[in-house]
């Protein structure tokens, strides 16, 4: 019988015989037991040195069955060391060909936790030394049991509605041979031994940081490489990406934005050396994702795109920062070559402990050979988007789509002044992926800090009713990402509210703001009031200098930054009759 035909009636039987019919002499324990692997003992690439065991369970019938082929030199039980495994999901709707590990000694040895962490440790370091074209290699399996998904290193997926048929099914498993073969780091090494230093290899992703700490040091590393930043910029651009991992950094040519985000990068351990920074210049002629995602050319064969490949190293290095950035972004207009990434990112929803989103690409962008290599990619959590921009007439101008989807972060000030100091000798760090990971994704996700939240909103609400007479406001979006970051500032005491706060209303909401309508003054100005904190000002909006008066009342205000960012966009609309936030 072929080797289609036993999977196939073990996924469609297999439930109803471990409900409801006895383990003993069952037709599907026979097939799991011996047919399965009488069959693939026939095939020509399985010699002597391989032992092939099928399981239903130890008298009685086990929640996942498998069949395994073990190399006899590295292991003869599931229990330890490393094996190709067929895997049925708990739910007989998909199979898994896997190359595994044993969990069983390794959990009695360490516990639960440490037997994971060393098992996601060998598997990144299998997959770093060697090519596995074709196959997946995250650990974003659906079984039903955490150790065979969390020791998985390389897996192909098939269906129970649409398995291969015998041939492919033959070759898959011929290849996952060669790459068994090919595990060279197993070779010699005692079957414990391989784990013992593996937690050295992966940072562990639950460590806590003192991030006033960390920012204090990354600062350091900055200055001492020669750049200085605003105060309280570096705590910023950290809140911003712990809120959304989509950042803009805006201002004229030359004042340090690409260099900001490379040294910030470095400082924690991502650089081009180790393959975890990436800077692509954007060009003006891009006008769709083909050189970000990926394309499909005239024979139909999918050549991926630098960002993609960006996002498959990541995915195999999950519990490391990633960052790419986009240099010259708004060179060519943003929506036509990363509205596809924006939307993806707002998928993203929490699948246990990790972050996950809707496919990267769809299926129809792909071929077979490559479906099977990128079809399971997504946007990871430990990958963060920096785009840098000019605010010049030579660039283009951003959607709200755009804004509403990241902090802007200007640079605006320019000391030309050189100093020159005392410089020691800073090397970088390697921090984990948890000092910049999102830990909210809605609001449900941090009802323990309702009294900041509403806060926040009481701020927030004043604002959208100014916003709403020009059809300006915004929604959940922004009120949510708002949020986070001012939660994220509370529990790491890095800024006051009202410090926070203003940052916050400079870099969401202001961005929003253009037009030369009469209108768009009279918001200006009653954003004013709210940000001076003297709402009963008398400011009359069709004054052609009342950006003097205002100018005026800056002393004490609430938020200062965002004022005289006001009286800036106030004062261009009073000389050119049109104002935005990126004159």
């Amino acid at each position: 019988m072929s080797l289609k035909t036993l999977f196939k009636e073990v996924m469609d039987n297999y439930i109803k015989a471990r409900t409801s019919q006895p383990f003993k002499g069952n037709r599907i324990g026979d097939i799991l037991r011996k047919e399965i692997p009488q069959e693939i003992q026939k095939f020509d690439f399985i010699g002597d040195e391989y032992f092939i065991k099928g399981s239903n369970g130890q008298g009685n019938w086990a929640e996942i069955p498998w069949v395994a082929i073990m190399d006899k030199n590295i292991t003869q039980t599931t229990m330890e060391g490393v094996y190709i495994v067929y895997l049925f999901s708990s739910d007989m709707k998909r199979l898994y060909l896997t190359l595994n590990q044993g969990y069983t000694k390794l959990k009695d040895k360490y516990g639960k936790l440490v037997a994971i962490k060393k098992m996601l440790s060998l598997a990144l370091k299998i997959r770093s030394k060697m090519e596995a074209k074709g196959w997946n290699t995250d650990n974003n399996l659906s079984i039903g049991n955490e150790f065979y998904e969390k020791g998985t290193i390389f897996y192909k997926k098939y269906e129970n509605n649409d398995l291969p048929d015998d041939e492919t099914l033959k070759n898959d498993l011929h290849d996952l041979i060669n790459i068994y073969k090919n595990v060279s780091v197993l070779s010699g090494e005692d079957k414990e031994q391989i784990y013992e230093n593996e937690e050295d290899y992966i940072p562990d992703n639950d460590t806590s940081y003192n991030v006033k700490d960390e920012l204090d040091y990354i600062k350091s590393y900055i200055k001492n490489h020669g750049f200085s930043y605003n105060d309280k910029l570096i705590e910023n651009f950290y809140l911003s990406l712990k809120s959304k991992p989509f950042l803009i950094l805006a201002g004229i040519s030359g004042t340090g934005k690409s260099k900001l985000a490379r040294l910030f990068a470095e400082a924690i351990g991502c650089n081009t050396k180790n393959g975890r920074f990436m800077l692509v210049p954007v060009r003006p002629d891009w006008s769709d994702s083909t050189e970000l995602l990926g394309y499909k050319d005239m024979h139909n064969k999918f050549h991926p795109g630098v960002l993609t490949n960006f996002i498959k190293k990541a995915i195999n290095d999950i519990n490391r920062p990633y960052f790419f950035v986009l240099d010259e972004m708004n060179l060519a207009r943003v929506e036509y070559y990363f509205s596809d990434i924006l939307s993806i990112i707002e998928s993203r929803k929490k699948d246990g402990d990790r972050i996950v989103t809707d496919p990267l690409l769809i299926k129809e962008l792909l071929d077979e050979n490559s479906f099977h290599e990128y079809g399971n990619l997504y946007i990871p959590e430990n990958l963060y988007f920096i785009g840098t921009v000019n605010m010049d007439e030579t660039t283009f101008p951003f959607s709200k789509k755009v804004l509403d989807r990241a902090n802007v972060i200007e640079f605006s000030d320019v000391n030309l002044d050189y100093f020159v100091g005392d410089i020691e000798e800073i090397t970088e760090k390697v921090l984990n992926n948890s000092f910049l990971k999102s830990e909210f994704l809605t609001l449900n996700d941090c009802l323990d800090y309702r009294e900041i939240i509403d806060d926040v909103i009481l701020v927030l609400k004043k604002i959208n009713d100014v916003l709403r007479e020009g059809n300006l406001h915004f929604g959940y979006r922004v009120r949510d990402e708002i949020s986070f970051y001012m939660i994220y500032n509370e529990l790491n005491g890095l800024m006051d509210f009202d410090e926070a706060m203003d940052l916050e209303i400079l870099q969401k909401i202001l961005p929003r703001i253009h037009g030369s309508s009469i209108s768009i003054k009279k918001i200006l100005v009653e954003l004013f009031k709210i940000c001076s904190g003297n709402y009963e000002a008398k400011y009359d909006y069709e004054d052609m200098d009342v950006s003097d008066k205002m100018l005026k009342d800056m002393d004490n205000c609430v938020y200062p930054r965002s004022a005289e960012k006001i009286i800036y966009m106030v004062r261009r609309y009073e000389e050119d009759g049109f104002t935005s936030y990126w004159l």
